[in-house]
């Protein structure tokens, strides 16, 4: 069956892919390296990697077989001295058939790998806002029971299944019928491969793998009961609810951009030109008022499959935009409330960076020096130099080196939004140290890395050490002028990106690496041992529409090749003045085995 081909192709790059990423400033560039397995952690809820609750947080990993739930294994290349090192002293050590392989916590108790694969990042990150987030504590390793592994399995199924069927739902609902037909064969393909999967699965008697089928089948018809009845209808009444459906939620959408402010207004009619590719409806401001076209349903035979599919692509947008729109509607203009500087809760960015430049000084060495350019970045939201210099690499050997996202706005648990126009506003002090900040931060970057290319030499660790003092002084007057909460969850940020600009739906099979990933002053490549949402606890979801991309930042490519990308913000990360923009490299791979990279930006609005 087609989907068998794709699993062992998805299957197979998960299991024996080697990235091939170059290990800058790296110290096992001459030594002998040998491709490692390591079992990964991956938290569930996503939530829980910055609100960390041990009775309510799962470790869906934590029984995971490589040849059942590939997803939880990655592959780094380590000196093989140190994989023999380990193999005598690692407690997450494990063996099945010819598959061998440790725990990622492994790694975090081996001193000569935490430079070189970068955990100190994620140490620094949360030394410094460790009172603001609340991450998973390293539990270490503990061997699972087969009780352990069975109910591990089975839920990670009901998973998998709900993956698939949850856009199908939604396909039922907002009538996306061609779609939907495509996402129907995925499921049936998928769901012949996990009965499969329960036929080998060896901690299964043949009672509990009937049983099981059995589960997963009355899911399956309980999940697309609505979608089976669409199916009931002609195709001519689904395509005209379709439009129907799509007309009213532009008519919520102008309502809603209706109770904005008119800058705001004017934010959001700029990003609907994005329409246009799709469906030009028009969007404009007429006198005090707004107006459009509606949707208009074309001629029968060409509603399906073109104009059909480009709907999906104008819904995408539509979606993201009302969203936006929604969060706008709830933000604090001139009413914010004032606290009192002594009431909030403030990083100790001074002791923070003098912690690092101290240990610099009684220690010349690479690994302190690299420290202290990484609690800068982090402090002050700099572009990570090394991650610069890895993306300016892949950019040079990436098919398409600019592939802009669609970012916007969208509401976290109800709260108002303090738009940075108006953090602007309250306090002009508070931001201008942050403007100060942000300016000298790139000064001490610059130093640092003329230090780490030429050496050190006094006037440059003088005029490093003044710049430093300077940053501080800026730090103490913050604590105490600060009377606005900057750094409480108070938005989403999500972009999307189209990864093909063809219409047709995708029914090629490709797998999607992210080999590169920045934000926050950190940068995440897949040689590193914590996981994307280890080092970025803001990230709320990273997926394609059939599939997330956590832990590993490993998927398969979706039928509408788009990938999203939804982050948490607070005021002092959202109105950065340098962090207004991301960047991810994707590697996309067919089954042909042809690689293509591209390169997704996204500019950030802060509005």
């Amino acid at each position: 069956m087609e989907v068998t081909r794709v699993s062992k192709f998805v299957t197979l790059n998960l299991k024996l892919f080697v990235f091939s990423l170059c290990n800058l400033g790296s110290a096992f560039a001459a030594e002998a390296t040998c491709p490692t397995n390591f079992q990964v952690i991956n938290y569930s809820p996503q939530a829980c990697y910055s609100e960390f609750n041990e009775q309510n947080c799962t470790d869906t990993c934590s029984a995971a077989d490589p040849v059942f739930q590939p997803s939880c294994f990655k592959q780094l290349s380590i000196p093989c001295d140190t994989v023999a090192d380990l193999k005598n002293h690692a407690t997450g050590f494990q063996q099945r058939g010819s598959y061998a392989w440790f725990h990622v916590t492994d790694l975090l108790t081996y001193d000569a790998l935490l430079s070189d694969l970068n955990i100190f990042q994620q140490e620094l990150y949360l030394e410094l806002y460790g009172e603001f987030v609340n991450t998973p504590k390293n539990f270490g390793f503990s061997p699972a029971s087969d009780q352990f592994r069975r109910e591990n399995f089975r839920l990670s199924l009901l998973s998998a299944l709900d993956t698939l069927t949850t856009p199908l739902r939604y396909a039922a609902l907002y009538r996306r019928y061609s779609l939907g037909i495509s996402l129907e064969t995925q499921l049936n393909d998928s769901l012949a491969t996990m009965m499969n999967q329960i036929d080998s699965f060896p901690y299964y008697s043949n009672t509990q793998r009937n049983e099981l089928k059995a589960e997963l089948e009355i899911v399956v018809t309980q999940q697309t009961r609505y979608w089976q009845l669409l199916k009931k209808y002609n195709t001519n009444q689904i395509a005209e609810g379709r439009v129907s459906l799509l007309n009213k939620r532009l008519k919520t959408f102008e309502n809603i951009l209706k109770s904005l402010s008119p800058d705001l207004q004017t934010v959001i009619i700029n990003k609907s030109l994005n329409f246009d590719r799709y469906i030009d409806i028009n969007l404009q401001k007429c006198g005090l008022d707004l107006c459009y076209e509606e949707i208009v349903t074309p001629a029968v035979a060409l509603f399906y499959p073109d104009f059909d599919l480009r709907l999906l692509k104008f819904e995408q947008i539509l979606t993201a935009l009302n969203n936006e729109a929604a969060a706008l509607s709830n933000i604090y203009d001139g009413n914010y409330q004032v606290v009192e500087p002594h009431l909030l809760k403030l990083p100790d960015f001074s002791g923070f960076i003098n912690n690092k430049l101290s240990n610099y000084k009684t220690n010349r060495s690479y690994a302190n020096l690299e420290r202290l350019a990484t609690a800068i970045n982090i402090a002050y939201l700099s572009k990570n130099q090394t991650g610069k210099e890895t993306l300016l690499q892949l950019t040079q050997i990436s098919d398409v080196t600019n592939n802009q996202g669609l970012s916007t706005l969208a509401s976290f648990e109800s709260m108002p939004i303090l738009l940075c126009n108006e953090f602007s506003q309250i306090n002009p002090e508070l931001t201008n140290i942050q403007q100060e900040s942000f300016q000298l931060s790139l000064q001490g970057r610059s130093i640092i890395s003329q230090i780490m290319r030429d050496g050190h030499t006094q006037a440059l660790l003088d005029h490093l050490t003044s710049i430093i003092a300077r940053l501080n002084e800026l730090a103490a007057r913050s604590v105490v002028i600060a009377n606005v909460e900057q750094f409480t969850d108070d938005r989403l940020l999500t972009v999307n990106w189209t990864l093909f600009d063809t219409l047709p739906l995708n029914e090629a099979h490709q797998l999607i690496e992210i080999e590169y990933f920045d934000y926050n002053g950190m940068f995440w490549t897949p040689k590193m041992s914590a996981g994307l949402s280890d080092l970025f606890p803001a990230i709320h979801s990273l997926s394609t529409v059939t599939g997330s991309l956590l832990p590993n930042g490993i998927a398969v490519n979706s039928q509408l090749n788009t990938l999203q990308l939804t982050l948490k913000q607070a005021a002092y990360s959202a109105c950065s003045p340098n962090n207004k923009e991301i960047n991810m490299v994707v590697k996309i791979t067919d089954e042909q085995g042809i690689v293509s990279r591209q390169v997704l930006t996204a500019t950030l609005d802060q509005i």
